[in-house]
This record gives C-alpha cells, structure tokens and sequence, in this order.
C-alpha cells in the first residue's frame, strides 16, 4: 500500500490518512487488507521457520471444524496456508452446501473443498473424489482420515472424455497443483505417471447418481473440456449439478483448448455462468470477457434461484 503525500511531498499524518480513508468510505476496507498483510507475512515467516527445521508435513485448523495436514514440498499447502487460496470458492462452498447433499469433487489434490463438503453434507450426504496421483491421492486420504470424514468415497482415476489410460505428467519439485494430463504450468522437474481414466457419465450410471448431485467441482489443469465431454449426460440434464469450473487460459491452451471454448461448452449444456460476489453473498453473471486470460473459478448453475436462495438463507 503506497503512503499518501502532502501537498509539500512529505508523507501525510497517519491520522489525517486515516480521516480522508473514512470520507471516502475506504476506511473499513483498507484496515482489513492491513490486517490481512501482517497476517500472511506471519504466517510465511511461521512456514520458512518450520520448513528449516525440516518438516514434511504438520496438522493445523486451518477453519472452523477442519483439521488439514500441510506438506512442506507442497505449493498448494503453501498456498492454501500463506496465501489464503481459493477461500472466495471455500466460503460459497460453506454458504451452499447443506446436510444431504451429494458432492463430487474432481480433481481432488490434497482434499480442502473434500473436507469441507464432508462436513457440510453431514451423515445423510455423500462425497465422491476422484484424484489419480498416487501421492497426491496418498495425502487427499490422510486429510480425510483427520478429519474422520466417514462419508467420503475416494477413487484413484482420472475423468476424461472416454475410458482407458493415459500418462499424466506430475511435478517433481513441489508443484502439485500442476500436474496434469497436458503440460503442467510450473515446475522444472516432471515424471510421467500411467493413470487409469473414466467419465462421469458412466460413474454416476454405475452408481445410480443420475439427478441426484448436488455439486460438482472441476480442477484439472486444462483438461475440463475433456471432462465435460464425457458428462453429456449428466450435465445436459434439466436437473443438472451445479458446477464450480476452474478457467486458466494457461492450462487449458496447454491442452489445445481456451477459455472461449470451455465458456461455450457449459452454456451449451444451458447452464448459465456467474462468478461469486462474496460481500453480497450472491452471484453476478460472468461473460466471455470475465474468465479470458485470467484465473477464475466459475459457478454455472441452470437454476439460479435456488442457488441464491442457499446463499441467502
């Protein structure tokens, strides 16, 4: 944050600052990123500490109700830690879910949006994960098992747009939130993993799911239009799932596909797209513009009144 000046060039009085702040309506905000910056810089100087002291990985409450193992070669428990990642998407997941529901959580990693959802679906509800990393899929279990989450199915498979196997190429060095089916976005250092691949279509025909989720997260790297078309079923249903799809140009040109591309897949299938307005607590449409050359997780929904309805109530 940039101090302001006087007149003069000399830096104004904090306490002068502070007043014009509250003219202009900034004041509250402006503390809160304050508060914020001191807190994640005490929270890095906390992992560096514990990184020396050569940890592989600690248990800490990182929210209300949800213990979380955090690995020390891990950037997503860097990130999910340091930097507060995703909590907008982690917050709606909170506001929406609700006892009963069934969630289905693709492209799992290490297990923050499972635990969540375990917990607010409660004992009448159900989470299904698909994570096909075996170390990644290693640690989504042990997150699980912290927090004794007994309505989790888990399945070591990768969603595709047909059945099979496929290599998928896994960071080496700490990048685990990258791997992926195309090139990883980060990293130096890769090995190639041979995973095994279904749709969801035919998961929820195995399993009976069909009009009967509630939510489905999809993170994978670029590969979602791939996943997409392998829930033509599923998601051209009238009772279709409400989606949170992850959009980064970079990833998905990796794997010869775009934003654009993905944008008109969802609304082929009638949904409509908004992104989270977390201090309204709602939803404001999301167009073509809003997700291009940038990364955002969307929210695509056929029946938006119900989702503002969960969100308000």
């Amino acid at each position: 944050m940039q101090r302001q000046t006087s007149g003069a060039g000399q830096p104004q009085p904090a306490l002068l600052r502070y007043l014009n702040y509250l003219k202009q309506g900034t004041l509250l905000a402006r503390v809160q990123a304050r508060l914020d910056a001191n807190r994640r810089a005490r929270r890095r100087a906390w992992w560096q500490a514990e990184y020396e002291k050569g940890r592989q990985f600690k248990d800490i409450r990182l929210l209300p109700g949800v213990r979380f193992r955090l690995f020390w070669n891990s950037e997503i428990s860097w990130l999910l830690f340091v930097k507060d990642f995703e909590a907008a998407e982690r917050r709606f997941h909170q506001a929406f879910l609700r006892q009963g529901d069934v969630y289905v959580d693709i492209g799992a990693n290490i297990g923050i949006f499972t635990v969540i959802a375990a917990r607010k679906v409660g004992r009448t509800g159900r989470v299904y994960d698909f994570e096909p990393i075996a170390a990644t899929y290693d640690r989504l279990q042990q997150n699980i098992a912290l927090n004794r989450c007994k309505n989790v199915s888990t399945y070591p498979l990768a969603l595709s747009d047909a059945p099979g196997r496929a290599e998928m190429t896994i960071s080496t060095d700490g990048f685990d939130g990258r791997n992926s089916m195309a090139k990883p976005t980060g990293g130096e250092h890769f090995a190639l993993e041979t995973v095994s691949l279904s749709t969801l279509d035919a998961f929820v025909a195995e399993n009976d799911l069909a009009g009967r989720i509630t939510m489905v997260k999809i993170d994978v790297e670029g590969w979602e239009n791939h996943v997409l078309a392998g829930a033509g079923r599923t998601f051209s249903a009238p009772d279709a799932p409400l989606l949170q799809v992850e959009f980064t140009e970079e990833a998905l040109q990796t794997a010869n596909s775009s934003s654009a591309q993905l944008y008109q897949a969802l609304k082929k299938f009638g949904y409509d797209l908004f992104l989270f307005d977390e201090d309204k607590r709602g939803l404001k449409p999301a167009s073509q513009e809003d997700v291009r050359d940038r990364f955002v997780n969307v929210i695509a929904s056929k029946h938006p009144d119900r989702v503002f309805a969960r969100l308000k109530g």
